[in-house]
């Protein structure tokens, strides 16, 4: 029996389909694919936990050997369909009251109130989409769904960011405190984001290679020059008297993407960095 042709009996006997396995090997199902059919061989992390996952040795698993005595294990139980069909119900009744509260602000403040309006109502819809088109993490998308477009509105609106943070020491109560505060509460949302996108997915392992490191620094230099790279921006808009010739909410939405993209590239970051170490070890 080849590798490819135990790996298909294996996932048989559980009751699990290729997205199902793709799913728990962070893979495509197309990888799992063209392992059954033995057009290509997984990588010795993907034959470790499948053998963890199938409960068998990795000669079992490659060779197709069976100890005396070994039963194989009964395969799981289907998913009960319940669960799918609520996520699909609090999908679509999150999405359906964004949608009807992106047409009433439509029709109440026309496009005037638009893009205030939009950054509360886009939570809404895209946890509504995720919880009709994502399996996993679900929880975790979702928090950066709601996070991500508060922290646009908050910079256009007040022009609070988490780098606030970083004159506390030399914070005056004319400077208001408030200010202060809601840019601590921000900073402290971004780093426990960022540490359970890192939490999540930390049995990633990725074997470093060129593409991979270059990337990983792309997005450390995003993180860490944002606000650089936003300042160069409105550069190109600086009118001969020294100000900006954009209107306050274009230039405030500019600040806010800037601000939501460093918080992002964050988190992957961290995230890239720490699979990109655990494949250097294995």
């Amino acid at each position: 029996m080849t590798l490819g042709e135990n790996i298909c009996r294996l996932r048989k006997a559980r009751g699990m389909s290729q997205v199902d396995l793709a799913h728990r090997l962070e893979v495509s199902r197309q990888s799992v694919s063209k392992w059954e059919t033995d057009g290509s061989v997984p990588d010795l992390d993907k034959l470790v936990a499948m053998s963890r996952l199938f409960g068998v040795t990795l000669d079992q698993l490659v060779c197709g050997e069976e100890t005396a005595g070994q039963r194989e294990e009964e395969p799981e139980p289907p998913k009960s369909a319940g669960p799918v069909r609520s996520r699909q119900v609090v999908g679509g009744v999150l999405l359906g009251v964004g949608l009807l509260g992106l047409l009433l602000l439509l029709f109440l403040t026309g496009l005037d109130g638009l893009p205030m309006g939009l950054l509360f109502l886009l939570p809404f819809i895209l946890c509504g989409v995720l919880c009709l088109r994502v399996n996993r993490r679900l929880g975790l998308w979702c928090a950066w769904a709601v996070y991500l477009p508060q922290q646009i509105y908050w910079t256009m609106a007040t022009g609070i960011t988490w780098r606030l943070t970083l004159t506390t020491l030399h914070f005056t109560p004319e400077m208001n405190y408030m200010r202060l505060f809601v840019g601590w509460l921000m900073l402290a949302a971004m780093v426990a984001l960022a540490a359970a996108t890192a939490r999540s997915f930390a049995r990633l392992v990725w074997r470093p290679n060129p593409g991979r490191v270059v990337l990983a620094g792309v997005l450390w230099a995003v993180t860490l020059f944002a606000g650089r790279l936003c300042s160069l921006v409105f550069l190109a808009f600086v009118g001969e008297d020294g100000r900006i010739l954009l209107p306050g909410l274009v230039s405030g939405l500019i600040q806010g993407l800037f601000s939501a993209g460093q918080t992002a590239a964050l988190a992957a970051a961290l995230a890239m960095t720490l699979a990109l170490i655990r494949g250097r070890r294995r």
